[in-house]
């Protein structure tokens, strides 16, 4: 009936404003309370995501405090597997390396400078090769006579001998023949190089042009490009003294030079 009069609009323009906002409310609570509503029971619940139990974190409780620490990780207290067992100084090597810098400088000058000069003069031919000569002379002597000179020595330690710093002290005080030295000099063009030698093929050796302690007997051969291995070295009977690490033992060179040093009687 009350729709009816909504619609109708004869009777519509006969009511009030305020009795058709009435009407109209009605009317709409009733047509909503008709709606249906959908029913719950028949919805089923959305599954859970399953979730890995979380480990459970060991805790290791301290005799003396009683309270937990958590783990930590162990590092290694032992030496490298190459530790330093000599040391040449730094004074020498930077003594040898400005001496051979100035010997190529000066044969340089004497090739690019003095030797065109000559050349120009009134000078005779002979003055030309002379100088570059003169200026050779001093390069050659001095690479030749501080190329044996080693500058460091690293000894290669076994498992065994890497547990502490103990283990490694009483290894290197007695080598067998096979240990592996290796020995860094200096090139040609101030550049180290490194020579890998068995403690079994050092012999000792004297040379009257140029300081020589030892030599190798057996060099392992190199690649082309690498050039000729050294078999000559010099160091002294003592390492010097250097900064204190956990790779530095200087203490076992007295005893390594010793046992390279006896070796003369073994080889002839």
């Amino acid at each position: 009936m009350r729709l009816n009069i909504l619609l109708h609009p004869q009777l519509r323009t006969n009511l009030s404003e305020c009795a058709q906002r009435g009407l109209r409310r009605s009317v709409w609570v009733r047509f909503k309370s008709q709606i249906p509503r959908p029913s719950q029971k028949h919805l089923s619940p959305l599954p859970k995501k399953e979730t890995a139990p979380a480990p459970p974190v060991r805790r290791t409780v301290t005799p003396t405090t009683g309270t937990s620490a958590s783990p930590k990780l162990s590092t290694r207290s032992g030496p490298p597997e190459r530790i330093l067992v000599y040391y040449g100084g730094t004074g020498r090597a930077i003594f040898l390396g400005t001496l051979r810098i100035t010997t190529v400088l000066l044969f340089g000058a004497a090739c690019l400078i003095v030797a065109p000069a000559c050349a120009v003069a009134d000078y005779p031919w002979y003055s030309v090769p002379g100088v570059i000569a003169a200026g050779a002379l001093p390069m050659l002597f001095v690479s030749y006579t501080s190329a044996p000179y080693v500058n460091f020595i690293h000894l290669a330690l076994p498992a065994f001998a890497r547990k502490s710093r103990e283990a490694a002290i009483q290894y290197g005080k007695e080598l067998p023949p096979t240990a592996m030295l290796y020995l860094t000099s200096m090139r040609f063009n101030t550049i180290p190089r490194q020579t890998a030698v068995r403690l079994g093929d050092l012999v000792p050796a004297h040379d009257p042009l140029r300081p020589v302690s030892f030599r190798n007997l057996n060099p392992m051969p190199q690649r082309w490009w690498q050039g000729r291995a050294p078999t000559q070295f010099y160091t002294g009977e003592h390492s010097k003294p250097g900064r204190q690490t956990t790779a530095f033992f200087p203490e076992l060179w007295g005893s390594i030079y010793r046992q390279i040093q006896t070796a003369k009687s073994s080889t002839r």
